[in-house]
């Protein structure tokens, strides 16, 4: 049960860190996380570099100090347009049971899942610099832990135990037809309450999972064809175009993507501590039952975070929402570093 109380801990720390997908900051502050303690020179590049990195992602034509020092305008003034425009919709309302309403409401969703879905297999041909400094930082840790997963993989066999088995057997769920009947009871609870909140956490729920299988499952896992570790003792091996399905884990995928959409949709941290600690829960769950390696569950992660913010994000900007202050992990000299968008 210590390692169920640590994801329990990780998640209260882990929970904001991943940015909107294609939100350019409004105003931005850069913190170092450096692994080395550097001297007075290691200091000097360090603040050249966060007054670089200001100068050239948020005002292109000052200087840095005017960068740092200088208030910004408004971010509804700055910010650039999404790539491609989400179609606009209707302004949040009190959702309503009439048929005429109730079949509205398919028409929106079904405009909603074409525009998205091409939304999101095109977001990469719009992505900036900050979006690809993020994908760098997934990089990083992914690759890390693919350094790291075999290693990984026998000290979880180590310490496998019957406690580990039931809290795997009790919370795996929450990765597949759980995750699914956590955005259909939202969905449920809005119409019946008639909270507009509550409809579009269920409904963006069920995208995020449905749009996030969708290229776990049918591209990327095809595409890469890794072998799970009790097929191969814990070895790496991959065979593109196999029909191996070890990366990313589907189960993580699903998880992540349902808990940062209600993150994203909840106001306060104890609904987005919960969501995330059981999607901690899964990714836990799915390195203990040896069906997937460390790496797996964190590229699962990243993959079904990114889609769900993406899309809560896509969908603010339709209803003309403001949006929400965000932290990410963009790679450095040295290290890692946090930016925090706002």
């Amino acid at each position: 049960m210590k390692a169920v109380a640590a994801l329990l801990i990780a998640s209260l720390v882990a929970s904001p860190l991943l940015a909107d997908e294609i939100t350019p900051p409004a105003e931005t502050t850069a913190v170092c996380i450096s692994p080395t303690a550097g001297d007075d020179r290691d200091d000097a590049t360090f603040d050249g570099w966060i007054a670089s990195l200001s100068d050239s992602l948020v005002l292109s034509d000052a200087t840095a100090v005017n960068a740092i020092t200088d208030p910004q305008p408004d971010a509804q003034t700055t910010e650039e347009p999404q790539k491609p425009e989400p179609p606009k919709e209707p302004p949040p309302k009190r959702p309503s049971l009439k048929p005429a309403d109730f079949w509205k409401d398919v028409k929106v969703e079904a405009k909603r899942y074409v525009a998205d879905s091409f939304a999101l297999v095109t977001a990469p041909f719009h992505w900036d610099v900050a979006d690809w400094e993020r994908v760098g930082g997934a990089a990083i840790v992914i690759g890390g832990l693919m350094l790291e997963d075999r290693h990984l993989d026998h000290e979880f066999q180590k310490w496998r135990s019957t406690s580990t088995n039931r809290v795997s057997d009790a919370t795996t769920g929450f990765g597949g037809g759980y995750g699914v009947n956590t955005g259909v009871a939202f969905l449920i609870a809005g119409y019946v309450f008639r909270s507009w909140d509550l409809r579009e956490t269920g409904r963006e729920a069920l995208e995020a999972g449905f749009l996030s299988h969708l290229l776990d499952k049918y591209i990327l896992k095809r595409a890469i064809g890794r072998e799970r570790p009790q097929r191969t003792g814990g070895k790496t091996v991959f065979r593109p175009g196999s029909s191996n399905d070890s990366f990313p884990s589907g189960h993580a995928t699903e998880a992540f993507s349902v808990a940062s959409v209600i993150a994203m949709r909840s106001k306060g941290w104890v609904l987005p501590t919960v969501a995330y600690t059981a999607a901690a829960l899964v990714a836990f769950d799915r390195v203990n039952d040896r069906v997937h390696f460390a790496s797996d569950v964190a590229a699962g992660a990243i993959l079904g975070t990114a889609v769900g913010r993406f899309l809560v994000a896509r969908h603010r900007r339709a209803q003309g929402e403001k949006p929400a202050p965000t932290v990410a992990l963009v790679p450095i000299r040295g290290g890692l570093g946090a930016r925090v968008d706002f």
